[in-house]
């Protein structure tokens, strides 16, 4: 039995971080492009107040799940989350699954990337380290554990991405 923790954020340290501040500052300077279409003062409030509850839902939503704790059993991955404040523990097997690994760039370069993974089961999708909670080390070793558990081979793509985060831990350490 394998178990990789990441550092915990609840609700509110997920919600209320830079990159959802981002998001709602431009989304505030791109509002006034409405005001081009000539609608009314009544109708363009009502757009722009739509508008800004679907930002607030699409913050919400991309902020409510996360996972702290990932462990590998025999055939089974066991993750340990929370949708809001919420704790759960889910099961997967293995066999039934698969994993991706992927990267959101950043103008700052690679210092900047975030990498994080994907769990694909039948039922359900799970992604770890969106909130950058694991460490590069950790997204390496936990890829690598999968990897071995389900006996796959890392194909081109994979290794390509793995690479990129080698780069990052040697130059950025």
């Amino acid at each position: 039995m394998i178990t990789f923790e990441s550092e915990y954020k609840n609700f509110n340290q997920r919600f209320f971080r830079l990159s959802n501040l981002f998001f709602f500052i431009e989304f505030i300077l791109l509002s006034p492009i409405i005001i081009i279409f000539n609608l009314s003062l009544f109708l363009t409030i009502i757009i722009e107040a739509l508008l800004l509850i679907i930002c607030v839902f699409i913050i919400i939503n991309r902020s409510k799940n996360n996972i702290d704790i990932i462990t590998f059993e025999e055939n089974n991955i066991i993750l340990h989350g929370e949708t809001f404040n919420t704790k759960w523990l889910k099961s997967i097997n293995i066999k039934e699954s698969y994993i991706e690994i992927h990267s959101i760039g950043s103008r700052q370069g690679i210092r900047g990337a975030t990498f994080y993974l994907k769990i694909k089961n039948k039922k359900d999708n799970y992604i770890l380290n969106l909130f950058e909670t694991y460490s590069d080390e950790g997204i390496i070793q936990i890829f690598n554990e999968f990897k071995k558990s389900k006996e796959e081979k890392i194909i081109i793509d994979e290794r390509l991405v793995l690479l990129r985060i080698q780069e990052k831990i040697e130059k950025c350490q």
